[in-house]
């Protein structure tokens, strides 16, 4: 079994969290999350898109001047689409951009996402937020510690210096928490550089696209028991 450092609100190290060696052992295959990635992406899409032809564009009717004798090329309508305010040609048209995929195919294209962050060292645990109740500002303050002590807002950037109540310079960090902690997701929520997810339900997007991934204990233990049992 691997290990990841748990993290307690202080930012300060307070043990080891086991994980599964099917998981942080696991060979990644970069092209099944690329597809997983960008069947979302596609599937978040309206496609709602719709420009006007000739024939749909308001006004027009009436020709412009006669056929011959004024020495102009000779015109129907003022909305030809070689005419200001003209219809447009070959324009997008609504469409219907969803990416079929299975939900075990992407289950496990989120378990290969999870593979490489945990191999990246870019996964830490924490023991939860224990809030009373929903607060932004105690959550800011915890995760802002937590973040610190594992040095997933300062890799990269050691000389720059956070304000310690400041969104400004944060790199973006995902937190995946159980459906027990509801707590934590309304503290969380506000935050404009978190994107918490429920462990039940995880974007691979917001699980790929960050610089940190912060799991609670937990969460952690649900994630490694489903997906132990698909890889």
């Amino acid at each position: 079994m691997a290990s990841l450092k748990v993290y307690s609100n202080t930012g300060s190290s307070s043990g080891e969290a086991a994980i599964s060696d099917k998981i942080a052992s696991l060979k990644v295959n970069k092209h099944l999350i690329w597809e997983v990635i960008k069947a979302e992406q596609a599937n978040a899409r309206q496609g709602t898109h719709k420009t006007k032809t000739k024939a749909e564009v308001s006004g027009g009717g009436k020709k412009p001047w006669k056929q011959k004798g004024t020495g102009n090329a000779r015109q129907g309508s003022t909305r030809s689409p070689q005419w200001r305010h003209g219809g447009i040609v070959f324009g997008p048209l609504p469409r219907d951009y969803t990416d079929g995929i299975s939900r075990q195919k992407k289950q496990v294209g989120v378990a290969h996402i999870l593979a490489q962050k945990v191999q990246d060292k870019k996964v830490v645990i924490y023991d939860g937020l224990n809030l009373e109740k929903a607060s932004t500002k105690t959550a800011f303050e915890a995760i802002s510690k937590i973040t610190e002590g594992a040095k997933l807002q300062t890799e990269g950037r050691e000389k720059k210096k956070l304000r310690k109540s400041s969104n400004k310079a944060r790199h973006s960090i995902a937190v995946i928490m159980s459906s027990s902690e509801t707590k934590d997701a309304k503290s969380l929520r506000n935050i404009p550089w978190v994107k918490p997810m429920n462990s039940a339900r995880i974007a691979a997007t917001s699980l790929f696209y960050n610089e940190g991934l912060v799991i609670s204990k937990a969460a952690l233990q649900e994630l490694d028991k489903k997906f132990s049992a698909i890889l």
